[in-house]
């Protein structure tokens, strides 16, 4: 398989996972789940995610390949989405140092 900028993915992380077997209910919200009860589904998905072998496998792909939906990593789809805006806006900033030197 490959991911958005066409290099290998290595997905043998996915037999190692901690949620392999689980229902897959769990990680995916579905139509129209609000408040406390999406709440508790992804937190009792997040604790399966928080001891998991292959979190960071799991977390990167999920950004690699802007996974929309479920958790993935221990990150819901909002927090994946706010990471990956926080990160573009980081990298859009110069350097503090460099404004400073170029005034």
């Amino acid at each position: 398989m490959l991911d958005h900028s066409h290099h290998r993915i290595d997905q043998d992380w996915q037999h190692r996972a901690s949620c392999r077997g689980t229902d897959t209910d769990m990680f995916f919200s579905p139509d129209g789940e609000r408040g406390s009860v999406r709440a508790r589904r992804e937190r009792a998905a997040k604790q399966i995610c928080h001891h998991c072998p292959v979190l960071a496998a799991c977390r990167d792909h999920a950004l690699a390949t802007t996974e929309t939906y479920g958790i993935w990593g221990g990150m819901s789809e909002t927090e994946r989405a706010r990471h990956t805006r926080r990160t573009r806006h980081t990298r859009a900033r110069p350097a503090r140092g460099w404004e400073q030197r170029t005034s």
